[in-house]
């Protein structure tokens, strides 16, 4: 094959791969308002879903439940809610919904009781929640202004950032935006301008922009992919994403520069169960991550979203994407998920990882006839390298001539498109 026939062929998959992002058909925006749902504010600030496919939203005016059909509205005064104002909203398995405010702390509701916590009657180390989230073993976990707590509403761990923290895990800050809990039990826990920051069993873990050369020290959502890999929400500096081990692992970055990326400032971030990434932003709408690593993003320009200032994400029971937004209420993505002509991703392993020399690379096995054209980017996503390799199997790529840093090895062929990270050593 020519060089010139190779690089028509890079071409053509370029475009053929940024065509996968228009053959998605039927995906709206189903709005929830103040005029269409009698939703008591259209500043919606979290969502969350329960297991009797419940939607509850809370907004600055009250709380919401939709059951598919009709929404009821939970108001100060009329409910058990102390304040409007809900800032947080998750449900465990008991069927009961969890609600973080302003200014009240946290109610718990399990259909009739309304249960508060605050300051002055638990551990609870702050009157004002961000987000709740749930580990495997059902404990909830609360981001609060005053610090972050683990608790069964029995037994109460709170991790502030003095020596009274628990177990001596002293935080870098206590003002938690979000919490994200692996299956081996890190937690991964934004801060609001305190750094990144894992706490394990045995020891607590900060990345900040000084030390770490973080783009911002505040992260406003956190999510973990099936690989175990965490994702940030930067509200300055796009998404980020952190692979390998917590103590010393390797960071990658997505920003409008370099990639298709809708805003660098995030408020949320989200995956779903195909691991998909979605992030809110705050000027650009809604972006999702997809298989292949393109964006497809949506805005109130391409489509029914009401407000490109999107506070919330979340992923309901059936796999829809739910939004709050700003000013336009909750918005729900229907998806047609039939997708023509896309080829689907295989797996390849590269090793050995991290390298200094030499790294090979295991392709799945397909038509023996292929051109595989392979690229290679940074951690911004710029691109460092590219070429064409024929056939299946085993290939090999000198990498000694890279500068040590982490890297993005993408690779399209007729029968596959294939993504993966590694690392150059010195």
């Amino acid at each position: 094959m020519t060089r010139a026939l190779v690089q028509d062929r890079l071409l053509l998959l370029a475009l053929s791969l940024l065509g996968i992002l228009n053959t998605l058909s039927a995906q709206t925006w189903e709005v929830f308002d103040m005029n269409t749902a009698g939703l008591p504010s259209n500043v919606v600030k979290a969502i969350a879903h329960d297991a009797n496919g419940n939607t509850w939203v809370g907004t600055e005016w009250g709380l919401c439940r939709f059951d598919g059909t009709a929404w009821e509205v939970f108001q100060q005064g009329t409910s058990g809610l102390p304040e409007n104002d809900v800032r947080a909203l998750a449900c465990d398995s008991l069927g009961r919904v969890w609600i973080g405010f302003l200014s009240q702390g946290l109610v718990v509701y399990d259909g009739v009781d309304w249960l508060q916590f605050t300051p002055d009657n638990s551990p609870l180390p702050s009157d004002q929640l961000r987000n709740i989230t749930f580990d495997g073993e059902g404990y909830a976990w609360l981001a609060t202004t005053g610090g972050m707590v683990r608790t069964d509403l029995s037994d109460w761990r709170v991790y502030v950032d003095t020596d009274e923290s628990y177990n001596g895990r002293i935080l870098p800050g206590t003002n938690i935006t979000d919490i994200a809990i692996r299956n081996d039990g890190v937690a991964c826990v934004g801060t609001l301008n305190a750094g990144f920051t894992y706490v394990t069993e045995t020891s607590v873990i900060v990345y900040t922009h000084a030390q770490d050369g973080l783009p911002d020290n505040t992260a406003l959502g956190v999510a973990i992919d099936s690989n175990g890999d965490r994702w940030l929400a930067s509200p300055s500096g796009g998404l980020l994403r952190n692979f390998g081990d917590v103590q010393g692992g390797f960071w990658a970055q997505y920003i409008t520069e370099s990639s298709g990326i809708p805003g660098n400032a995030l408020n949320d971030v989200v995956i779903d169960a195909s691991d998909r990434k979605i992030i809110a932003t705050q000027a650009g709408g809604v972006g999702i991550l997809t298989f292949n690593d393109e964006w497809q993003n949506f805005n109130a320009q391409n489509s029914d979203l009401p407000d490109n200032d999107v506070l919330c994400l979340s992923i309901a029971g059936d796999g829809s994407i739910w939004a709050g937004t700003a000013t336009g209420g909750a918005a729900r993505l229907v998806e047609d998920v039939s997708v023509t002509g896309q080829t689907p991703q295989s797996l390849m392993r590269l090793y050995p990882v991290p390298t200094a020399d030499m790294l090979f690379v295991e392709l799945p096995t397909g038509g023996s006839d292929d051109t595989m054209i392979w690229t290679l980017l940074d951690s911004r996503g710029v691109l460092v390298d590219q070429g064409a390799w024929f056939g299946t199997g085993r290939k090999q790529l000198t990498v000694n001539r890279y500068p040590p840093a982490t890297y993005v090895l993408r690779i399209v062929s007729d029968h596959f498109v294939g993504t993966s990270c590694f690392v150059v050593e010195e």
